[in-house]
């Protein structure tokens, strides 16, 4: 049995054995109640990917139909909310690319973003994300940061929560400057204070989380936020032992599934309803998909990067617009080559889905340029691709 079966083995059982006392204690309680918590345990429910942009031939522009073709693609998958990850675009192509994607969803699918840095950057992300609409938003701590006291972490959170009116997720990843206050690397006992807040509506837990993390994390804030797993392989154990797991969002999701087999979406919705029979055959069924996103990803995140150019590929796969994003290679940021592509179409194959039958140039300049006839050769550059 490998670590990760281990661990899970170990989730399961001592989340049973403590299944009963834990109700006990919480439903002797008065959980926090707020209007914004009521909105999340409504719509904060199944599935949510990550939105990333679509750029122009010479990446000095957005593609705005590519990027609108994935807010529709996004719904046809049955996710109910979408992140604006806008990863190599600026400042004022991130504010665009919220509004379109408020422009093209018209109140099918909920908007979220991410904000991190120093507490006035997050403050002024904010507030734009506000304005353009969007419903909710993962605050990060900044990394750059070296807190003496949880009391300091408390107040950034708190500064940056209370400038604002939109929902609020916490982020259960980890952060080196954090682990004085716990091992783990994420603040417990600062986000046990903050699950209390009206605004904190939710947390995600990052996609490498250890069963023992996860375990303690709902042990101690699944009465008052809704849990947000990344990690599918833990989704069966947690949500038949603690309530408020009902949701997962803010990754990329399209690796898992695609509109015509919604697997992620067709899984949350048993588990969180406690189906767990039928929620396991579909788990079989996508677990391919599961293991390799998890080989993909999960190293890369333990030091702050994602595989962006795989992700773009993945969402192409399945009926996204794909194209390339305008991102220089770094030890932790890995370049999409032939091998990987086989490896990502194979997976989908495994799983019983078929990937796009398109030409791979297609993927290159994004489908909705390709439809207009650009092609390969008019891009500026091929950032993150080879071969």
């Amino acid at each position: 049995m490998n670590r990760r079966r281990f661990a899970l083995s170990a989730l399961g059982a001592a989340a049973s054995a403590k299944a009963a006392d834990s109700i006990a204690k919480k439903t002797s309680s008065s959980p926090a109640k707020s209007e914004r918590k009521e909105w999340a345990r409504e719509h904060l429910k199944g599935m949510g990917n990550a939105l990333m942009p679509s750029f122009a031939p010479d990446f000095k522009g957005l593609d705005e139909e590519g990027i609108r073709h994935d807010v529709r693609q996004s719904i046809k998958h049955g996710f109910t909310s979408c992140t604006v990850s806008a990863v190599g675009a600026n400042a004022q192509e991130r504010t665009r690319m919220m509004e379109l994607v408020r422009e093209e969803s018209q109140g099918k699918i909920e908007t979220a973003v991410i904000v991190g840095g120093k507490a006035d950057e997050a403050i002024l992300s904010l507030a734009e994300a506000a304005k353009a609409g969007c419903s909710h938003a993962l605050v990060t701590y900044p990394a750059s940061a070296n807190p003496q006291t949880e009391d300091e972490v408390y107040a950034h959170f708190r500064k940056v929560i209370d400038s604002t009116s939109m929902g609020i997720l916490l982020y259960g990843s980890p952060e080196n400057s954090l682990r004085r206050f716990h091992p783990s690397g994420i603040p417990l006992s600062v986000y046990d204070r903050l699950a209390d807040h009206p605004s904190v509506i939710g947390m995600k837990l990052t996609h490498p989380m250890s069963a023992g993390t996860a375990f303690e994390i709902c042990e101690t804030l699944s009465d008052r936020l809704v849990m947000g797993p990344v990690n599918l392989d833990l989704l069966p154990v947690l949500a038949k032992n603690y309530k408020n797991v009902q949701w997962s969002g803010q990754w990329i999701v399209e690796a898992v599934q695609s509109p015509e087999k919604p697997y992620a979406v067709e899984l949350m919705d048993l588990a969180s309803k406690r189906q767990m029979t039928q929620a396991m055959k579909v788990y079989w069924q996508m677990q391919p998909l599961i293991q390799a996103i998890y080989d993909l990803q999960a190293p890369l995140l333990l030091h702050g990067s994602h595989p962006w150019a795989h992700m773009k590929y993945q969402q192409w796969c399945v009926g996204g617009n794909g194209g390339l994003l305008p991102l220089k290679a770094g030890p932790y940021l890995p370049v999409l080559d032939g091998a990987a592509r086989q490896l990502i179409r194979e997976n989908y194959k495994k799983a019983g889905i078929a990937p796009v039958d398109r030409p791979e140039e297609e993927f290159l300049v994004g489908k909705a340029a390709y439809s207009k006839g650009v092609r390969g050769a008019g891009l500026a550059d091929r950032p993150l691709y080879a071969g």
